[in-house]
């Protein structure tokens, strides 16, 4: 199995994942990935969790792995710092959006540059290369774009 080195932008979502479960309901043209999380309120409230659903379209390609990514990726990742000066919660709170929420773009992605040949040649899709990290496992999605909705549990 290749080795690709992950440049990971926080995606700007106003929920942080914290789940085991990763479920995935996969379909050519849409695919839903069903995660737990917590909004910032949570974290100030209470510690309820809610349920999250991101749903991806133009789907090229989904991979589920059953690993922590953090660990067997340890020395070949970085996640891009939005700012420094701010903790993970102040940052939050300032600009609407958590800055390591776990669902991340791949920055000039070695994956998409290779996979782009096969899938979309023209870049008529604008794929793109997602990332989404629970506790114990990760999916790595190219697809055009995605849209989510947060409920109570």
């Amino acid at each position: 199995m290749k080795e690709y080195n992950y440049s990971l932008i926080p995606e700007r979502v106003n929920f942080d994942i914290s789940t085991i479960d990763l479920k995935v309901q996969y379909s050519r043209r849409e695919t839903s990935v069903k995660v737990e999380g917590k909004i910032l309120q949570d974290y100030k409230d209470s510690l309820r969790l809610h349920d999250i659903n991101i749903t991806f379209n133009t789907v090229a390609e989904v991979k589920c792995i059953t690993l922590d990514f953090f660990e067997s990726n340890y020395t070949n990742h970085k996640i891009f710092k939005v700012n420094e000066d701010l903790n993970k919660f102040d940052f939050w709170e300032r600009f609407g959006y958590c800055p390591d929420s776990g669902f991340y773009e791949v920055d000039s992605s070695e994956l998409l540059k290779e996979k782009n040949k096969l899938y979309d040649p023209s870049n008529t899709f604008n794929l793109k290369h997602y990332l989404i990290v629970g506790y114990d496992s990760y999916i790595e999605i190219l697809a055009g774009g995605y849209f989510y909705d947060i409920s109570n549990k």
